[in-house]
């Protein structure tokens, strides 16, 4: 027999976990449409907050397989969590372990989205940023000539 304190606490840690690829998804669509614009300072912000919430899932999936190997539950996919449930928390677990599923599914396809455009787009963000770096090399009167629109 499980404890409903010990499940409940788990259902909440795949709550957060959902946030978190929430989260995640949010940064891939931010990340793809900033490629697109060649917006370089947005993609690599958007690489370090990514960064920051991978650590995080990190953590978060260590706790879950700690919980799970507690429960006595360590190879049990999240599709088959009901079956285990207490008493009375069948559809919340359900219902949580659904969400957690079509979340990282989105997250999925966000990410190869990114991924694409990143790989479609390298060569153009490559020459930005050589384009960057020769404005900052030049000289202060060059780098406000580059900008001169009456040109």
């Amino acid at each position: 027999m499980i404890d409903t304190k010990i499940w409940l606490d788990y259902l909440k840690l795949l709550d957060s976990l959902a946030k978190t690829i929430g989260q995640l998804t949010e940064l891939e669509q931010q990340k793809t449409l900033a490629v697109s614009q060649g917006r370089l300072d947005t993609v690599e912000d958007c690489m370090k907050r990514e960064q920051a919430l991978s650590l995080s899932l990190r953590g978060c999936d260590q706790k879950r397989e700690a919980m799970l190997a507690k429960m006595g539950l360590q190879n049990i996919p999240l599709r088959q969590l009901e079956q285990y449930a207490p008493e009375g928390l069948e559809m919340e677990t359900k219902r949580v372990a659904n969400e957690l599923r079509g979340k990282y599914s989105v997250f999925q396809s966000a990410s190869q989205v990114a991924r694409n455009t990143l790989e479609c787009n390298l060569r153009a963000i490559e020459r930005i940023q050589e384009k960057q770096q020769e404005g900052a090399a030049a000289p202060p009167a060059e780098r406000a000539s580059q900008y001169d629109l009456r040109a």
